[in-house]
């Protein structure tokens, strides 16, 4: 079922974080990209994960022997995290709070390269300082954290960052100087980007959904009468094909009533047709009011109606029901408190289906030929088709 015309119509979003004012389209949102965050976030954990233990070649080449051994737990214990992370992909626990997860997973990975580069010498660190940049990279690359919790997490990462330079190493101010500028470079972008991205995905989702409700309504037309909002015959085709695939199945018995108004060119001729139109309608809600919420009300065309009911017992039992409808088209007719006729009833003839070689045509066809002999024998009766 489409997202409503009312829902996508309130589709204001913060400049600020790009989530939409309205709770429940934010909602839609997030479940429409879920699929998406759920792969890509495997991927990239996966990733991370690879990139930790490659980094691990470095520590074996360039860590001080009497320190690899306290380089290799951590590397350790946050590779082991991280595939942990990546195991909770596949529990509902990860879908709730994925985003929460995920900005753990990138600060854990940043704080732990930045414990392993505190233990290093000084002259090592450009070697280790790549990581941190990859890492800010990897937010834009998987774009599997929001904009709000890309910005946090990356934001706190050079924050730490630059700290943990001027706290622990005694760069010359060129050199830091130019570190902290590859860094705030490398956030930029990688914020930038997300931002850029996230608002094209949102605009996306909402010209995907507009046009999703734009076919809706457009197949809906195409299936239900203007006038009234009733099915139409294309529309009952398929219903009267599904009834008996189920009549068959329960062994059950169906009936087909085809109505064709009384004396209704009467009206049109006194009143003009916008009356005959709304008397039309008047009649349709009269049979919708008749039926039960498993039936189904039809216009053919013209003045001629189409009930589908289903799970009637016996011969008697769709006659009863034939009459019920009868009696409800029969009674007088007002509009805005004039009674316009009193003469308005119908002729009804009824099938009573499943038998063999049924089809929705043929079924059709029977209840109009029995509604035809109503209209030779006097109309304002019901035949059943036999």
């Amino acid at each position: 079922m489409p997202l409503s015309a009312t829902l996508l119509s309130d589709n204001l979003w913060s400049n600020l974080s790009l989530q939409f004012y309205n709770a429940r389209l934010e909602a839609h949102y997030k479940k429409h990209i879920m699929p998406r965050v759920l792969t890509q976030s495997r991927l990239a954990l996966l990733l991370i994960a690879m990139m930790y233990e490659l980094y691990g070649i470095l520590d074996y080449l360039l860590a001080p022997q009497q320190l690899l051994g306290q380089i290799t737990v951590i590397r350790s214990a946050t590779t082991f995290t991280i595939l942990f992370i990546f195991t909770l992909t596949f529990f509902r626990v990860f879908r709730k709070y994925h985003q929460a997860i995920l900005t753990f997973a990138l600060l854990l990975s940043a704080v732990s390269l930045l414990w392993k580069m505190t233990l290093i010498e000084q002259q090592l660190f450009p070697y280790y300082f790549t990581g941190l940049l990859l890492l800010l990279f990897w937010v834009h690359a998987f774009y599997v954290l929001n904009f709000a919790c890309a910005f946090f997490a990356t934001f706190a990462i050079v924050v730490i960052s630059v700290v943990s330079f001027f706290a622990l190493f005694s760069f010359p101010l060129h050199e830091a100087i130019s570190y902290l500028i590859v860094l705030i470079a490398a956030f930029s972008i990688s914020i930038f980007s997300g931002y850029i991205g996230e608002k094209s995905d949102r605009s996306l989702f909402l010209r995907e959904k507009e046009l999703d409700r734009e076919r809706y309504v457009h197949r809906e037309r195409s299936m239900h009468d203007e006038l009234t909002g009733l099915p139409n015959r294309l529309l009952l085709l398929d219903r009267i094909d599904q009834v008996i695939l189920d009549a068959s199945r329960n062994n059950q018995f169906c009936v087909g009533y085809f109505l064709d108004l009384d004396n209704f060119k009467i009206i049109n001729d006194t009143y003009g047709h916008a009356i005959g139109d709304a008397v039309l309608l008047e009649a349709s809600n009269r049979l919708k009011a008749a039926i039960r919420a498993t039936d189904t009300v039809a216009r053919l065309s013209g003045d001629e109606f189409f009930v589908l009911a289903r799970d009637i017992k016996n011969k008697e039992q769709a006659l009863a029901f034939g009459h019920k409808l009868l009696r409800r088209l029969s009674k007088p007719y007002k509009l805005s408190g004039k009674v316009v006729s009193t003469t308005l009833s119908a002729s009804v003839g009824a099938c009573l289906f499943p038998y063999v070689g049924v089809t929705p045509l043929d079924m059709i066809e029977k209840a109009d030929h029995a509604m035809y002999q109503v209209k030779l024998s006097g109309k304002s009766g019901i035949a059943m088709a036999k």
